[in-house]
């Protein structure tokens, strides 16, 4: 078991990673795996258990003060982190309250029908304690192959979906039945991208592609093959980065996913 750090030191090497803008991997994992325990603690949402292991500080910071842009310190860190689990990431788990934070926090106040103002008071902090919104309707595996990286932390940054890890070429399929909003290569590290909305406010995204097989405005079938599998944008080897999201905020897919039947 290792030692998390005391918060003391906690926030000197959040500070210092965000000065870097370099994370140091395994600082950055130690400090989420903290980050969780306190929100935890506190009755926030946290996706997962897989940091039980480590100790926490025995209350949240977050909440003791009001957040808004400019701030700085373990409780934006939790902030940060509380936000990406209700679907609304703000890049780096650095503890800056910056403009991608105050972006992420105003689409998060947005969504929940609280005032976008991009301060977090405590009517937002006591928000943020709710379960994440769901897909109200069923969605089948776009493909079936092992899950490499999954949905949450990712040293100091946070995975909004999760990645299938296959050969070159094999055919993804619609998760449910829904319309064609983007085929084709998208900047920011998505490569060559299919996304589909179903309607309810659920979108399906399909990134990384080495080809897209439908256009935009059609209408697919649950089903129907949307492309193929490659390592397009930013990735090291072939795979399907499969995303979901409910109105505006990112879910984890495994957890609305038709369970798969051995």
């Amino acid at each position: 078991m290792r030692r998390v750090p005391s918060r003391v030191a906690t926030s000197a090497v959040i500070a210092v990673c965000g000065a870097l803008a370099v994370p140091a991997t395994g600082a950055a994992r130690t400090e989420t795996a903290a980050l969780e325990h306190a929100l935890r603690a506190g009755g926030f949402y946290t996706g997962s258990d897989a940091t039980a292991a480590y100790a926490a500080p025995a209350r949240p910071l977050l909440g003791r003060r009001v957040l808004r842009r400019g701030a700085r310190g373990w409780d934006v860190a939790e902030l940060q982190l509380a936000l990406a689990w209700q679907g609304f990431p703000s890049n780096m788990i650095d503890g800056r309250f910056g403009v991608r934070v105050r972006r992420a926090l105003a689409r998060y106040q947005r969504s929940v029908g609280l005032r976008g103002d991009g301060v977090a008071g405590p009517a937002t902090i006591a928000s943020l304690r709710r379960q994440p919104p769901s897909s109200p309707i069923p969605l089948v595996w776009p493909l079936l192959a092992p899950v490499g990286d999954g949905f949450g932390p990712r040293g100091a940054r946070f995975h909004e979906g999760i990645d299938l890890v296959t050969s070159f070429g094999t055919q993804v399929i619609a998760a449910a039945p829904g319309r064609v909003t983007w085929a084709g290569p998208r900047a920011g590290g998505w490569g060559i991208l299919v996304t589909l909305a179903h309607g309810r406010g659920v979108r399906t995204m399909y990134a990384h592609l080495s080809v897209a097989g439908v256009k935009v405005g059609q209408w697919v079938a649950g089903g129907t093959v949307l492309g193929r599998v490659g390592a397009t944008g930013d990735a090291t080897g072939p795979h399907l980065h499969f995303e979901v999201r409910v109105g505006n905020a990112a879910v984890d897919p495994l957890d609305v996913l038709v369970p798969l039947v051995p």
